[in-house]
């Protein structure tokens, strides 16, 4: 299933210089943003220390395995001349996967533990056009002809620079997905149910499309198959045991939490799906990962001169 959002009652160019309605957007995500990082939804990125640094063996793959469905679409918009931009690619779950599809790849990460992860699987399966810039984003000068990232967004504050300069960076296309909901707003039903309230959630699709059209951007929405690859509890098939270990591991809750199993023992129908295979978590069973893509042959609003020129294609690591 594709959607393109489209114009129907506004004209985005009809408010060109219009700071007060074309900043709502990207005032809304920031403020969201903020919301989220005040509750400690998630580390603050643009600080000190390495937020991945003890979770960065979790992202590493095979980059020879078998696409799954949702890489399977993103390979599809790929050509074999292409130099593939992956920002914030973590570990090279993504772009690693790419790397025989492509000319070249760049990684551009600056946690050193993901940096670690790229390495040693790129090493391990013997791949020699990737490598790796340990910048952040918004410091380099990298270039391609497709600049993709996953699960970025949700962290970047000031979204409209950061999206500028991703649709400057690119030759022919952005590719961005997102989980709809976010990751840390998997658990918000869970957390509703049980205690009657949720965390302050993270800027995820809704807000993004917001932004990207306030920017006069019509992107491709492509919701995408699979489900979440790092909780395969949510395809179901549970004991009674297992899904009351899988609430209490997703409400970061100890074993010997009897309060916190009690109450999940209590609300066990309310959270779980009953079959004759087992139980399915009700609140994760929507999560899909989102595709937004859009070429970059189009202007942009709330764009600033691009500092980039030429490609990079150094492959030195």
């Amino acid at each position: 299933m594709t959607m393109t959002l489209t114009m129907t009652t506004t004209d985005p160019a009809a408010d060109e210089g219009n700071d007060s309605n074309s900043s709502s957007a990207a005032a809304r995500y920031a403020a969201i943003h903020d919301a989220a990082l005040a509750a400690e939804g998630f580390p603050d990125h643009s600080g000190p220390g390495d937020p991945w640094a003890d979770m960065a063996e979790l992202f590493r793959h095979d980059p020879l395995r078998p696409l799954d469905a949702n890489l399977s679409i993103i390979a599809g918009y790929l050509r074999p001349t292409d130099a593939l931009v992956d920002v914030g690619g973590g570990a090279g779950r993504v772009s690693l996967a790419m790397a025989g599809r492509v000319d070249t790849v760049t990684l551009v990460e600056p946690s050193a533990a993901m940096r670690e992860q790229f390495y040693i699987a790129r090493r391990g399966a013997g791949i020699t056009n990737a490598r790796a810039n340990p910048a952040r984003w918004q410091d380099t000068l990298e270039t391609g002809d497709v600049v993709h990232l996953s699960d970025v967004t949700y962290f970047v504050r000031d979204i409209v620079p950061f999206v500028t300069q991703l649709h400057h960076a690119a030759a022919r296309r952005v590719m961005i997905t997102v989980w709809r909901p976010p990751p840390g707003d998997f658990d918000a039903e869970l957390h509703r149910i049980l205690y009657g309230a949720a965390p302050p959630h993270w800027p995820g699709l809704p807000e993004l499309a917001a932004v990207l059209w306030e920017m006069g951007l019509l992107p491709h929405i492509i919701p995408l198959p699979a489900l979440p690859w790092w909780i395969p509890e949510t395809a179901g098939g549970l004991t009674d045991e297992q899904a009351i270990d899988l609430a209490l591991r997703r409400l970061e809750k100890s074993d010997d939490d009897d309060a916190a199993r009690n109450l999940v023992t209590a609300n066990l129908d309310a959270l779980f799906a009953r079959t004759a295979d087992g139980l399915t978590p009700r609140w994760l069973a929507a999560a899909r990962e989102v595709l937004v893509t859009w070429e970059t042959d189009a202007p942009i609003r709330h764009s600033a001169p691009t500092r980039h020129s030429g490609e990079s294609r150094n492959l030195a690591p």
